[in-house]
């Protein structure tokens, strides 16, 4: 009997226990033979109503904004929900699944980016995903990938714009009317908040819906057409202005005053204005380069093209400006030269017509030949007119006051004693030829006043260039300048008057022509220096209203604000 109740009680502690077993939740058969079933079709119990899938995601990283090539990549975390209600099972509580194998027989929306140029699902250390089923069926996956997106950038504002990147996520084999994507209720789109970005800031993130109206079922005779699932995840970026400030903007603009040094350079030093113009115009050529270096060949202007091309503009009319002023400098330099070489063939001219006049006059007092002395005058004339750093009036004639004396030597002793009084101009009759002579040259001296310090050797040589040195051209010379052996009324002081009197006719014209040209010189070389000075206050004054305009242009009123 105590056998029997032995066996009795083994027996119902056997039954109880498998009845435990089969029961419990944590044997999990009917989830475990689910999960083993490929379900690869979409769980819709009704054809008629589309299986709904929630969307969402969280941008982790971003990076590599590569304006060239038009696109970005980012890091990021997708979110999915949706109802299968043949992976309904009697747990409590959700069931987690990471293994792949297991995951690749559970349909999965076929969600895709449209605008990825690359795309990659993270591995490492492990497949990263999960996927979370409840007991109803429902099912949360979420899985991290690596996407390169392509984001059509508007550069008319560049470095001053703001871009919006999209991610479009769309599904690719089933339209709306059999997989209807939309984004979850609250916060569907999110990112990271230490997200960090070298050129640009995140403003703000959104989510939309875009157009999914497309082509399918393509054949050569048909078509279909309907509206696929089209959800976009929306950046609003804004550019910083720092870098291009620093390594664009004022660098070029610190050209541009460079280029406005010339203005206080002499005018006269046309080696420096030269350089430090040109150099500038290579400096600015070249910055724009780089700048150009980095950016799409987009066919409209961008905004730093528009500050490159004025900083051009006024570097380019700085140099346009040194060139009206060389012009006025060389008319100023053509009329100078032309007034001292007038001068100085006017001056050369009188005075040798005024020796030839008193040596003429001189040898008839003393009785002399004119002939010889008139002969070596030319001679020495033009040894003197051509000499390269001349010598003065009075050590040319001296060489002549040799030759006369030797010409009228047996008849100085004859005229020594002639004595005359002092003229009214005070000038005293003198002795002999040589003290008559020595008394014009005098004269002469302190009325025409050569500077040959300021003349080089080019311009002696040039001066004297319509001063006839021939004896032909001397002996066929005007009446003036011709001897003549009449006796003068009035004397030594009558030749004196009438040589006076001669030269004052002869050169009001020529003197008048000199100081025109004088006049037109100091003209010319005041007008570059007045527009010197107003460009000293004009091209700064004209490059604050352009910075002033452009500022404000695009940093207030082009500027618009995001909404949230």
């Amino acid at each position: 009997m105590k056998k029997y109740w032995s066996t009795l009680h083994l027996f119902q502690v056997l039954c109880i226990f498998i009845f435990i077993r089969t029961s419990s939740p944590l044997t999990q058969p009917n989830i475990y033979n689910l999960l083993q079933q490929s379900n690869t079709r979409p769980p819709t119990a009704n054809a008629s109503v589309p299986l709904g899938v929630k969307l969402g995601m969280y941008l982790e990283s971003l990076g590599n904004f590569r304006s060239s090539e038009m696109s970005f990549d980012v890091d990021l975390y997708v979110y999915m929900s949706w109802q299968d209600p043949r992976l309904a099972h009697n747990f409590s509580d959700y069931v987690l699944i990471n293994n792949d194998e297991i995951r690749k027989q559970i349909w999965l929306p076929d969600l895709y980016f449209a605008n990825a140029r690359q795309a990659s699902f993270q591995e490492v250390t492990v497949p990263n995903f999960n996927l979370f089923v409840a007991p109803d069926g429902t099912v949360a996956y979420s899985c991290r990938c690596t996407l390169t997106v392509a984001c059509s950038l508007n550069l008319r504002y560049y470095p001053m714009d703001q871009q919006l990147c999209s991610i479009r996520v769309l599904s690719y084999a089933y339209i709306a009317k059999q997989v209807n994507v939309t984004w979850f209720d609250k916060n569907p789109v999110r990112f990271n908040e230490e997200i960090g970005l070298p050129e640009f800031q995140i403003e703000h993130v959104s989510n939309a819906y875009c157009n999914g109206s497309y082509q399918y079922a393509l054949t050569e005779n048909s078509y279909k057409s309907d509206d696929f699932s089209c959800l976009s995840g929306n950046l609003f970026l804004s550019r910083s202005i720092g870098y291009n400030l620093v390594q664009s903007y004022i660098p070029t603009g610190l050209i541009v005053m460079i280029s406005w040094v010339s203005f206080w350079i002499d005018r006269r030093a046309v080696p420096a204005r030269v350089t430090l113009s040109f150099t500038t115009l290579v400096s600015l050529t070249t910055l724009g380069n780089g700048l150009r270096f980095g950016l799409p060949q987009v066919s409209y202007a961008k905004a730093i093209d528009l500050w490159y091309g004025a900083c051009m503009f006024f570097v380019f009319c700085a140099l346009l400006e040194f060139a009206t002023i060389n012009s006025y400098m060389r008319k100023s330099e053509k009329f100078d030269s032309m007034a001292k070489k007038m001068q100085s063939v006017v001056l050369t001219g009188r005075t040798r017509d005024y020796l030839v006049r008193g040596i003429k006059e001189s040898m008839r007092i003393a009785g002399g030949a004119a002939g010889n002395v008139v002969d070596a005058l030319n001679d020495d004339w033009c040894t003197y007119s051509t000499e390269n750093g001349r010598k003065s009036f009075s050590a040319m004639v001296g060489d002549i006051f040799e030759r006369a004396g030797n010409a009228i030597s047996p008849r100085r002793n004859r005229y020594r004693g002639l004595k005359t009084e002092k003229s009214p101009r005070g000038y005293g009759k003198p002795d002999t030829v040589q003290d008559i002579l020595s008394e014009r040259i005098k004269f002469i001296d302190n009325e025409f006043d050569f500077d040959t310090k300021e003349d080089d050797g080019n311009m002696a040589m040039s001066i004297y260039d319509n001063v006839s040195c021939r004896k032909d051209e001397a002996d066929s010379s005007s009446e003036e300048t011709k001897f003549s052996t009449k006796p003068k009324r009035n004397g030594t002081n009558g030749t004196r008057k009438y040589i006076d009197k001669s030269l004052n006719q002869s050169g009001q014209n020529d003197s008048l022509i000199v100081a025109t040209y004088f006049q037109i010189s100091a003209n010319h070389s005041r007008h570059a220096l007045k527009i010197d000075k107003s460009c000293r206050y004009l091209f700064p004054a004209a490059f604050l209203l352009w910075n002033v305009f452009y500022w404000w242009y695009y940093l207030v009123y082009t500027k618009t604000p995001i909404d949230k």
